[in-house]
């Protein structure tokens, strides 16, 4: 199974958090990030988006469908994360796109079995490759920013 973790882009201090949005920093760094996935995602990729808008306003510049997924939202944790993504046996693609600290952590979990203080940077991707039985031995394939692009 090929994990993308998505962190949403640079978005405007506010209140409430959860209401948000992109500045326009963020939305050139979303636009740039989605250019680089779209290039290299297969076409039958399951996205999973965190309700928040900016991860919502991050996830629309794939230009593909995609599911809102509460377990993705701001106050979610690793556990609620690993249980969305589903059994390991599924070797398809799944793109999530979400919040620190709860990507990090799950992350960390993926690739050590411990839950950690890993930073995803804002509109940084993570692409992760799980084994076929255990969740935790996982593969960092790619770790990209937009500044890298």
């Amino acid at each position: 199974m090929n994990l993308l973790l998505w962190r949403h882009a640079d978005a405007a201090d506010g209140f409430p958090d959860h209401e948000r949005v992109l500045t326009e920093k963020g939305r050139l760094q979303a636009k740039r990030m989605a250019a680089w996935l779209n290039a290299r995602l297969p076409a039958d990729a399951r996205v999973l988006v965190s309700p928040a808008v900016r991860a919502q306003q991050t996830a629309s510049a794939l230009k593909r469908d995609f599911i809102t997924c509460d377990a993705l939202d701001t106050s979610t944790d690793c556990a609620a994360v690993l249980k969305v993504l589903g059994p390991p046996q599924d070797m398809g693609t799944t793109l999530m796109v979400g919040h620190q600290p709860t990507l990090g952590a799950v992350a960390s979990y993926l690739l050590t079995g411990v839950e950690g203080p890993l930073s995803v940077k804002k509109a940084g991707v993570w692409w992760l490759t799980l084994g076929r039985v255990h969740k935790e031995h996982a593969t960092l394939r790619v770790m990209m920013t937009p500044e890298m692009l």
